[in-house]
């Protein structure tokens, strides 16, 4: 599909919308980097479309033509984050077939998106913390497949006995939360950075944290621990 600012006739709904977003175009690109990084300062209660048009560079109607208002706009926001990383997830991990690997290879691949772009764990975490009520039932099944990665490798390691007997939604959620956690509270840790004694050792970094989990995390889960 070709750029909205060519001169092709494009598909409207009633009320004058595109019929289906254009992820390639450059303009869509720039409407939702404005609003994932006004959503992950502000929340969406406090993020206003004309503060998202101005940071793109657009005005509001333009915003209403490719994708819609603002709920519409912080669910595809929402959805293009995490179909990223379950497209990459599955695609990056898919011939792997020793357990503890691929649960390395989730924790590295975690830690690089959060690194990637900051601004949409931070999204995640005010949504969450408001009650997840944006949270699609179509929005819940793209993360189950991010579950269903990690949930596929603990249940492989448990089957074939080298890991022990874990619930893999408990697994998932001390993997992600745990980088989600360090990567929100950055600046928080830069803080307390500053005030630390210069022989003391320096707060972690998301690259720490990742090297952590992997090697303390997973190493209890093996079933013969390793040194």
């Amino acid at each position: 599909m070709k750029h909205p600012e060519t001169h092709e006739k494009v598909p409207l709904l009633d009320h004058g919308r595109r019929t289906s977003i254009d992820y390639e175009s450059e303009t869509v690109r720039r409407i939702l980097d404005a609003a994932e990084a006004l959503f992950a300062e502000n929340c969406y209660a406090g993020t206003r479309m004309d503060e998202i048009a101005a940071v793109a560079g657009v005005n509001k109607a333009t915003i209403y033509y490719h994708i819609g208002g603002k709920e519409k706009l912080y669910d595809v926001v929402l959805t293009r984050h995490f179909s990223h990383f379950a497209d990459r997830l599955e695609r990056e991990l898919a011939d792997c077939a020793d357990p503890v690997e691929g649960l390395r290879g989730v924790v590295r691949i975690h830690a690089e998106e959060f690194s990637r772009n900051s601004n949409a764990p931070r999204t995640i975490a005010h949504e969450l913390a408001g009650g997840s009520r944006h949270i699609t039932p179509e929005l819940a099944a793209i993360y189950a497949r991010i579950h269903g990665v990690t949930a596929r490798f603990a249940e492989q390691g448990m089957a074939s006995g080298r890991l022990r007997q874990i619930n893999p939604a408990v697994l998932q959620v001390a993997l992600a939360g745990v980088l989600l956690v360090n990567t929100i509270n950055a600046p928080f840790r830069s803080q307390v950075a500053a005030t630390l004694d210069a022989a003391q050792p320096p707060m972690p970094t998301l690259t720490d944290m990742a090297a952590f989990l992997e090697d303390v995390v997973i190493n209890a889960l093996l079933a013969t621990p390793q040194d």
